[in-house]
Formats: C-alpha cells, sequence, structure tokens
C-alpha cells in the first residue's frame, strides 16, 4: 500500500524526503570519498532546505497577509533570501572547508525530491 502525496501533505513529504536524501548522500559521500565531500553535501542540503522554506513561507505572507504592496514586498524578501543564500555560499567556497562538488550536490537535493514526488504524483493518477 503507498502512502498518499496530497497537497496538505506535500511540502512535508518534501522536506522529509529531502532531509532522508542529505543522510543518504552525506553518508555515502563520508563513506566512498572523503569527510570534505560529506560535509559538503550537509552543507548544501542544509543550505537548499532553508532556502525552500525560506521563500515557502515569503510566499504565504505574501498570498495569505496580502501587503499593500505584495511586489515590491516579495521582490524585497526575494532579494534579501538570494544574498543570504549567496554570501552562505561564497564563504563556505572561500574556507575551503567543503568539498565544491558535494556542496553542488547538496543544494540539489531539493529539486531532485520536488521532482520525484512530481513523478510520483503523475504516475499514481494514471497521468
Amino acid at each position: 500500500m503507498r502512502a498518499a502525496i496530497h497537497e496538505d501533505n506535500l511540502v512535508a513529504a518534501i522536506v522529509k524526503g529531502s532531509a532522508a536524501l542529505i543522510l543518504v548522500f552525506s553518508l555515502s559521500g563520508l563513506v566512498f570519498f572523503s569527510f570534505r565531500s560529506a560535509l559538503g553535501i550537509l552543507a548544501g542540503g542544509a543550505i537548499g532546505m532553508v532556502n525552500f522554506l525560506w521563500m515557502r513561507s515569503i510566499l504565504r505572507r505574501t498570498l495569505g497577509l496580502l501587503p499593500s504592496h505584495p511586489g515590491r514586498y516579495a521582490t524585497f524578501w526575494f532579494l534579501v533570501r538570494m544574498a543570504a543564500v549567496a554570501c552562505t555560499l561564497y564563504f563556505l567556497m572561500v574556507s575551503g572547508s567543503v568539498s565544491l562538488i558535494g556542496l553542488l550536490v547538496g543544494l540539489s537535493i531539493i529539486a531532485i525530491t520536488t521532482v520525484t514526488i512530481s513523478l510520483f504524483g503523475i504516475q499514481s493518477t494514471g497521468g
């Protein structure tokens, strides 16, 4: 019996699936490559997860609260979010403490999970 994924639990499924992939990929990086690779995957996955949840929060506030200028509000917070992610990535890359390939793999985990859940949804509806 398959677990059903509905709109109500879609974000929870993405977060749980991504957390599981971060764990699996980090442990695989540690076993097959190096500690720097595992740390890069872990850091990239954490940044991707925080970015995803922060973006969701901004969109919920923009659509739910209906500020007086939703376009400006969303644009401002988009720029703040991107600047925070860019600064974090910059400092991680400059420090040399993480593998860049591992960082890219970690950043891709949210996308991998989203595509997998989308394909699961298409397959389960018969479309």
